[in-house]
């Protein structure tokens, strides 16, 4: 399909730039609820009517792709702010990011015109089937995988209705606010029919009822047990700071203040510093090394920290990691292995599909190396299995640590690089799920916030503001809960996939059909 054979024409705008808009505002801080069960409805509608039609699949791939660019546009414009401390051309990592993804809701589009004309299900059906096999697809797109915003986002405080994550993950609520929107779709369509249109909308009405039902019982009924108290340091170190040679003793200083002024008022089990707390190698650092395991003796706490780690394969060889490393609480470093991240950001931490080698020469830049299997720390208290950065929003990351018998999860990041811009309460929201979707405490320590800890529940408690310095005690939680979720894991992106497959092939038999 030509560039210019995405120009929208007569009648396609409209629809794309409302679900758009819509998209824009409905998650997090935006605190409205309404406009998630609203955005899809618009581009619905009107692709539901060229496939009726018997229109060109085109006219559903314009609609897609408008409603892709300008919706993730207004959505992740900090993406262009946080490039550009790293590069001038910053503005071009921003359209990059809408190039891939527009053209996967272009796909999506496409995929819901053809599954309608060839089915001729309601919009009910066919909506939350193809919308949540495109956020599976979103999640496994190798180095460009960024499923930032799943529909079910929007419901991270909304603690009663994001309940239903622990059958079925984020997704099973992306599944179900797609359902809603597609009654809303069908009822338009069908708004010259006043019983039908009842019949819709007293659907809504059970699937509000259903979700809102089960989460207040879920409230009520699970039981929560103490882990171990828990403190985190957030020094509050600005990013065009950050990996300057000459500011690294003063960061030093400032996460070794924060942590005696909080150990001081009360003892915690565990002390957590951000992402890449200490700004360098600790293989360079030996002082670094005394200061932390100094600190975790004194006050008989193991501290869990970010720092660069690096490997060697030869004399010129070596790889190295945006790392996680325990100091347990005599101060020996390195009894248990570091974490290694392994999702990393995309350009920012590893340039994709291509030899990070070629970036080798660019410092903190581009050529990350990607950690293995994820094994979770072992504390006194129980296992602890730690999520770098941007790892919080992959839900199988928490699923695996928590299947490995993780009683405690801990996000350590560094999101000074995202500005005062959407991107750090977008990025805290998916917490709200990992914590239901595995019915586990979660303590998360920010460098510029927002730092706080996530009951089993999904509520947050404690949160800190936004670049100011903080340090904190929580008492963390967990459950004795194996979820549906933890056992199964996203069953419902997998069904969602293998129904979008059967409509499409569907589609594909009737073409060729004489």
């Amino acid at each position: 399909m030509r560039v210019r054979a995405l120009w929208p024409k007569r009648g396609e705008a409209l629809p794309a730039v409302a679900s758009a808009v819509l998209f824009g505002i409905a998650f997090p801080p935006f605190p409205l609820v309404i406009p998630v069960f609203l955005c899809l409805v618009p581009v619905a509608v009107a692709i539901a009517r060229r496939a009726d039609a018997a229109e060109s699949w085109r006219a559903a791939a314009r609609i897609g792709f408008w409603f892709g660019l300008v919706g993730y546009g207004i959505n992740l414009y900090w993406i262009a702010l946080a490039l550009l401390i790293y590069t001038k051309l910053a503005i071009l990592g921003y359209i990059g990011a809408l190039l891939v993804l527009a053209p996967v809701v272009t796909l999506t589009a496409v995929a819901l015109f053809l599954a309608r004309r060839a089915t001729r299900l309601p919009l009910a059906i066919v909506l939350p089937v193809v919308w949540v096999a495109s956020e599976v697809a979103l999640n496994h797109l190798s180095d460009l995988a960024f499923p930032w915003l799943p529909l079910g986002l929007a419901m991270a405080h909304h603690p009663t209705l994001a309940q239903a994550a622990d059958m079925s993950g984020v997704r099973g609520l992306s599944f179900w606010i797609a359902a809603i929107n597609g009654l809303l779709a069908d009822a338009w369509l069908l708004r010259a029919r006043a019983r039908a249109v009842a019949a819709r909308l007293a659907g809504i009405a059970a699937l509000v009822a259903g979700v809102a039902l089960y989460g207040t019982w879920r409230m009520a009924s699970t039981t929560l047990r103490p882990v171990a108290p828990v403190g985190i340091v957030q020094p509050n170190v600005p990013q065009e700071e950050k990996w300057q040679a000459e500011n690294q003793g003063r960061i030093v200083g400032m996460l070794a203040s924060g942590s005696r002024e909080v150990l001081a008022q009360r003892r915690a089990r565990l002390l957590l510093w951000p992402e890449a707390a200490l700004p360098g190698f600790l293989v360079e650092h030996p002082e670094w090394r005394m200061i932390v395991g100094r600190l975790a003796s004194e006050y008989d706490t193991p501290i869990l920290f970010g720092v660069l780690d690096v490997t060697f394969f030869g004399p010129n060889e070596y790889e190295y990691y945006n790392a996680a490393m325990l100091a347990d609480s005599t101060g020996r470093i390195g009894a248990q292995p570091p974490y290694h991240k392994s999702y990393l950001v995309p350009v920012v931490e590893r340039v994709p599909f291509v030899n990070p080698r070629w970036f080798g020469k660019l410092k903190y830049f581009g050529a990350y190396g990607r950690g293995g299997h994820p094994e979770p720390f072992t504390l006194p208290f129980g296992k602890v299995g730690v999520l770098i950065c941007y790892e919080s929003i992959f839900p199988e990351r928490s699923r695996t640590y928590r299947r490995e018998g993780a009683s405690l999860l801990v996000n350590i990041t560094n999101d000074a690089w995202f500005g005062r811009s959407l991107a750090p309460y977008q990025h805290e929201a998916h917490l709200v799920f990992r914590a239901i979707e595995n019915r586990v405490g979660i303590v998360r320590a920010a460098n510029t916030g927002i730092s706080g800890y996530v009951d089993p529940l999904g509520r947050i408690h404690g949160a800190t503001g936004l670049f100011v310095p903080a340090a904190r005690i929580y008492d963390a939680q967990t459950t004795d809960v194996r979820t549906l979720y933890v056992r199964w894991g996203d069953w419902i992106g997998l069904l969602s996939l293998v129904g979008t497959a059967a409509a499409l092939a569907l589609a594909v038999r009737q073409r060729r059909a004489p």
